[in-house]
């Protein structure tokens, strides 16, 4: 098995290696995208998400939305606060908020898997600003694909309500430290986060470059492979196809609620200590991107 693994990694050398300069320039594209429209969008809210999280802010969202959001999954309130949390940060935001969980024990690995399934939200500014009025000049535009995300995770949630009778156990974390610690805490948190999505966007964009080098591939199958692979070049590359603006919507449809191999590889690398359902998470993820998108397509119709 290892001499198999071996063989893979020095065929990967190879291929990089002769291909250098592919790899240059999806290193340099992957960066200019990182940090002109990644990090400047999630890098302030992974540093404010820890410290509410550290000073309890789901006590303080118990009492309300909060209640009504744990009734409808019937899970505990920081649990609750973690799916509405997620409605402005961006992903892989819900795997932080989770793996602080788990490593409180707040939470079971099975519901730590489901929470991650339906927590899963792309950026509001991302998706309004750069989709709906960069790419398509349309505030309404970016605003409908938000409105679809957000309906296509509540139904996950129902989908996987937890069964069992929930009790919420309020749990409090003990906070000691003084806030000029737990900033400094959180901002190392937000640096060594930001650039494991950094490192996963290099990646994923130089797979993506690489096969486009050898292979012709039709212009919307070549958008549907981008954005399950990387979302942001996915729904950049479905832009750019001649095309009717319905079909493009269902495209960006499918790929912001399926939320791309990139993100998911973001989220697991986060909680690689843990044995989350990873298969899980992705069949599931799959199957309601289709059923969204086909919805979406029968109102088209009417």
């Amino acid at each position: 098995m290892k001499k198999i693994k071996y063989v893979i990694l020095t065929i990967i050398f190879i291929i990089f290696i002769v291909n250098i300069d592919i790899v240059i320039t999806s290193v340099k594209s992957a960066s200019i995208i990182f940090f002109n429209k990644v990090f400047v969008s999630i890098f302030p809210f992974i540093i404010l998400s820890d410290i509410l999280y550290y000073y309890n802010y789901h006590l303080f969202l118990k009492d309300n939305i909060g209640a009504l959001i744990s009734k409808i999954f019937n899970i505990n309130s920081k649990s609750s606060s973690i799916f509405l949390l997620c409605l402005f940060t961006s992903h892989p935001g819900n795997a932080i908020y989770i793996k602080n969980m788990l490593d409180n024990d707040e939470i079971s690995l099975n519901d730590a898997s489901n929470l991650l399934c339906y927590t899963y939200f792309p950026s509001i500014a991302f998706v309004i600003g750069t989709i709906g009025i960069s790419l398509y000049g349309s505030y309404r535009f970016g605003l409908y694909l938000y409105l679809i995300c957000l309906i296509n995770n509540i139904l996950i949630g129902i989908f996987l309500r937890n069964k069992n009778d929930n009790i919420d156990s309020d749990i409090v974390i003990n906070n000691n430290s003084n806030i000029f610690d737990v900033i400094s805490s959180s901002i190392m948190k937000g640096i060594n986060i930001s650039f494991i999505i950094l490192g996963t966007l290099i990646i994923f964009t130089i797979i993506i470059n690489l096969i486009l080098r050898y292979v012709s591939i039709n212009p919307y199958i070549l958008g549907i492979f981008s954005g399950i692979l990387e979302l942001t070049s996915g729904v950049i590359k479905i832009s750019d196809v001649s095309s009717s603006i319905n079909i493009k919507f269902l495209l960006t449809v499918f790929i912001l609620c399926f939320s791309s191999l990139s993100i998911l590889f973001q989220s697991f690398t986060i909680l690689s200590k843990y044995k989350i359902n990873i298969k899980k998470i992705l069949i599931v993820k799959l199957i309601f991107s289709i059923i969204s998108t086909f919805i979406i397509y029968l109102i088209t119709l009417i």
